[in-house]
């Protein structure tokens, strides 16, 4: 039998970005702001060499909630997109990455440049003049390998309250 073993990890995330820019025009935040810090994060995060730069375009795929204007990788098995509210810039700029989407950046991130990156080397990888940055939501895995866990008797254990789950210090 195989090693058991934990693995942890990030499962999906969003990433809210705001302009560090103190006064504009109202005008100014769609017609120039957002555009150009939307451009920083995709370059800094290396987005556009990791996946085909030809294919970020405006996203045909739904946006998050009050978001009307939003970009994402056209034809692509994962959901990755970025978007903003035309008129409100205190919004931000959403940047939601799926499960999927991750592993695939990830992966190819490692291939490309030949060493891992992870959610805290990726931040330090998008830092940017142009714009503040907080993580608006994260969903932590955790995986168990070779544990012989049957999941449909730990479904039923929890339902049936003979297993607790706990969240926070105890």
């Amino acid at each position: 039998m195989k090693d058991a073993k934990i693995e942890v990890g990030v499962d999906q995330f969003t990433l809210v970005l705001q302009t560090t820019k103190v006064k504009f025009d109202f005008d100014a935040w769609r017609d120039e702001i957002a555009e150009a810090m939307l451009s920083d994060f995709m370059k800094n995060s290396k987005m556009l060499d990791l996946f085909s730069e030809l294919d970020f375009c405006k996203a045909d795929t739904k946006l998050p909630e009050g978001y009307t204007l939003g970009y994402a990788f056209k034809n692509s098995s994962f959901y990755f997109v970025t978007a903003y509210h035309e008129a409100f810039q205190k919004m931000g700029i959403i940047v939601k990455f799926s499960s999927y989407a991750w592993q695939e950046y990830q992966k190819r991130f490692e291939l490309t440049y030949g060493y891992p990156i992870h959610l805290h080397s990726f931040f330090q990888l998008i830092e940017s003049n142009l714009y503040d940055f907080r993580l608006s939501r994260i969903d932590p895995c955790v995986d168990f390998f070779n544990y012989g866990i049957d999941i449909a008797a730990l479904k039923r254990s929890i339902e049936q309250k003979r297993t607790e789950v706990r969240y926070g210090k105890y």
